[in-house]
């Protein structure tokens, strides 16, 4: 007899299914966001004297970054999960991507 086995890998808040990969995801692109947006008020707050501890800074919410779109695009695997979450996903981690790199290229 088989038993009913729970997905481990999903989160139920209603009756629909969303992956841990798509949650964490979303969450680590609008941390990435608040952060630059922390990032850019404290520099305009220091007068642009905020040292290393802000270039460190950035470099984590940019690692991060590439950690929710490598889960984002994970979770698209899973098909009986909610879509709007990997989307929400990729798009944010996406939009700190692409901030990072035109920070780099002006070299702000």
């Amino acid at each position: 007899m088989g038993r009913n086995r729970k997905k481990k890998f999903a989160y139920r808040p209603s009756d629909r299914v969303v992956s841990r990969a798509s949650a964490v995801s979303a969450f680590l692109g609008i941390v990435g966001i608040v952060g630059y947006g922390l990032l850019i008020a404290g520099s305009f707050y220091s007068e642009g004297n905020g040292g290393v501890i802000y270039g460190l800074a950035g470099w984590a919410i940019l690692i991060m970054s590439i950690v929710g779109l490598r889960l984002s695009i994970k979770s698209f695997e899973d098909t009986a999960s909610m879509v709007i979450w990997k989307i929400i996903g990729c798009t944010t981690n996406g939009l700190v991507l692409v901030f990072s790199a035109i920070i780099f290229i002006l070299g702000i």
